[in-house]
């Protein structure tokens, strides 16, 4: 049952107007276990973070509609959901 809610990916990029190409042909489609696959080697393998954690948040973001079944993905490969922390804010010192 949870193969018909899975996802798929595309590669895109915006060509000289600002306008977004997708591509969308079988050659640049990637399944949802390709994307988490692609988060693991970034983030657990530690290849290129900034990258893993881009591709983690838009995988994120678009299975905000079953976020049970996201969290469980994504701790099969050792990625735990946090609790989002709130920044710490400096107090100014009061000037006398």
């Amino acid at each position: 049952m949870e193969s018909n809610q899975d996802k798929e990916y595309y590669i895109a990029t915006t060509d000289e107007k600002g306008e977004m190409i997708v591509y969308n042909s079988v050659a640049y489609k990637l399944s949802e276990i390709d994307l988490i696959n692609l988060i693991k080697i970034c983030l657990k393998e530690e290849r290129n973070k900034g990258l893993g954690r881009k591709l983690l948040d838009a995988y994120k973001d678009s299975t905000l509609h079953r976020p049970q079944i996201t969290n469980r993905r994504l701790s099969l490969i050792g990625i735990e959901e946090k609790p989002k922390e709130q920044p710490e804010t400096i107090k100014k010192p009061r000037l006398r």
